[in-house]
């Protein structure tokens, strides 16, 4: 470990020490039926990435919900806040302005947090701009049912059933829509099963079964829908395809070695490197561009997306910025989970001392929104952005559970 890596862990390390600590049960509901997120974070781990939220010490989830068109796409206003010096980073300011539903009504809906025979809703993704995925269960860790839940009419619409074939090791993960289809995996001692279902109600179908190497866990490390194909990568390298409506699988061309993160973009190293920051290499597999991460000297890349990076200097800062170096902005301590942020902008991160809980942050405007999650963080109740488009965010409070559409935030 180099110096600046010394620093920078010893830094974070540091906040992580001085901050209360949640009850243990936090660190057990998160990692509980997210094996993926739980070996992603240790690869942000390894890049020295500890970072502290609602007291407690929180890790990351998928490093790829910043979705956007491309890594040379046109970013996002810079805040309009002070600059110091000839192309400083912004300084990042924190201003309050009260509940989220306040804040950004437009983007905020509530929905049940339980279907008619009483099993627990949680939302996966958006199907649409008013519809989303939405999965139950009576154990947390087993998914049962899924459907679309319609924002605008308020109602429940059964997809399928999930089934758990006899043997399964790993339940039914990395739940993905497109092409009038939703897909998932599942798990036995030698193989990953590949399942899909029409959105418009039926049977799940067996799509294909990939044999894994040595019991891997977890035995995919990428899951996505396009073209009608499921595209999935393995932990020890390549991206490959299978037909929806099931057939051989096949290697996709320029994907050998590579990690995928979000289709079209698979990188190296993928989300369990303990090595190097995952994603700092990007290719489209449509049409062959590359993306390499800017570092400059003196600093050091913790995660990388589609679009926007997150590292650290030698003055102990925290950054975000686009992949090609531009853009950078400071981001202020309390942030919760060291990926890049959402829609490259958003962050969950603490309220101040003065009013416990979460809040949503805009790195755009340095504004904060009370997510109203105060003792439920204890119960792991912390929104992550789903993991396809980084848009989606949802929690259950006392009053409800909240679904938050970050793409409606201006």
């Amino acid at each position: 470990m180099n110096d600046f890596e010394s620093t920078l862990r010893r830094t974070l390390e540091h906040a992580a020490d001085q901050a209360p600590r949640l009850p243990g049960v936090l660190a057990g509901e998160l990692e509980k039926g997210h094996q993926r997120r739980r070996n992603r974070s240790q690869a942000l781990l390894a890049a020295a990435a500890v970072v502290v939220v609602a007291g407690g010490v929180v890790l990351g989830s998928r490093v790829g919900g910043d979705q956007g068109p491309s890594p040379a796409a046109t970013p996002s206003s810079v805040p309009s806040v002070t600059v110091t010096g000839s192309g400083a980073t912004p300084v990042p300011v924190i201003l309050f302005k009260g509940a989220i539903e306040d804040v950004w009504p437009q983007a905020v809906y509530k929905m049940p947090a339980k279907d008619q025979d009483g099993r627990e809703l949680r939302p996966i993704l958006f199907i649409d701009d008013r519809t989303l995925l939405v999965r139950a269960w009576r154990s947390f860790d087993k998914t049962e049912v899924l459907y679309s839940y319609d924002l605008d009419l308020q109602k429940l619409r059964k997809i399928a059933d999930v089934t758990t074939p006899k043997g399964t090791m790993q339940l039914a993960a990395d739940f993905s829509v497109g092409d009038g289809q939703v897909a998932w995996w599942t798990m036995t001692k030698r193989a990953v099963h590949i399942w899909t279902a029409p959105l418009d109600g039926g049977e799940p179908r067996l799509a294909a079964e990939q044999k894994i190497e040595n019991g891997a866990i977890p035995p995919v490390d990428g899951f996505d829908v396009a073209n009608g194909n499921v595209v999935f990568s393995l932990p020890q390298g390549g991206v490959f395809s299978v037909p929806l409506t099931g057939g051989a699988v096949t290697p996709v061309p320029r994907g050998d070695g590579l990690h995928l993160l979000s289709w079209p973009w698979a990188g190296s190293p993928g989300a369990t490197s303990h090595d190097k920051p995952p994603f700092t290499q990007l290719v489209n597999l449509e049409t062959g561009q590359t993306s390499t991460a800017v570092v400059n000297p003196g600093e050091q890349l913790i995660a990388c997306g589609v679009r926007t990076c997150i590292g650290g200097t030698k003055d102990e800062k925290t950054f975000t910025r686009l992949r090609d170096g531009s853009q950078q902005k400071e981001i202020p301590s309390g942030f919760q989970i060291p990926e890049p942020p959402s829609q490259s902008r958003f962050y969950i991160r603490n309220l101040f001392d003065d009013r416990p809980g979460l809040g949503l942050y805009d790195l755009n405007t340095g504004t904060v929104a009370d997510l109203g999650i105060r003792e439920e963080a204890t119960r792991g109740e912390v929104p992550v952005p789903d993991r396809i488009t980084g848009r989606l965010m949802s929690y259950k409070i006392k009053s409800g559970m909240y679904v938050i559409d970050l793409s409606k935030i201006p």
